[in-house]
């Protein structure tokens, strides 16, 4: 092997070298902006969905605390109903009456089969 050839083949790996390390550093600045838009369009796409999550979590709480005041005012009109039943159940007895014991107004809890 001549040494022109060893010289040859060192330029050309050197020019190579050369041309790797600016294309790196030409490279570099992209990366680093194709990473931030990425990383904002991930954070806006986040925001938006904790957005729309807290809206629905917040309906759903507004809901849950109009049925549990529908339930509770029914439970109140259900237990004065009770009461009644039986101030009328005992005026009859009282006065001679045969009557029968008035229906259950609350539902009796049925096996899940767990």
């Amino acid at each position: 092997m001549n040494a022109w050839a060893v010289v040859g083949g060192l330029v050309v790996a050197f020019g190579s070298l050369i041309t790797a390390v600016v294309l790196a550093v030409k490279a570099r600045p992209e990366a680093r902006k194709l990473k931030v838009d990425g990383t904002a369009a991930l954070l806006n796409a986040t925001t938006a969905t904790s957005a729309e999550l807290a809206d629905q979590v917040a309906e759903l709480q507004a809901e849950t605390r109009r049925i549990w005041r529908a339930q509770a005012a029914q439970e109140q009109r259900i237990t004065a109903h009770v009461r009644w039943d039986r101030q009328v159940v005992d005026t009859l007895r009282s006065l001679g009456g045969e009557i029968d014991d008035p229906p259950p107004l609350f539902l009796e809890p049925t096996p899940t089969g767990d």
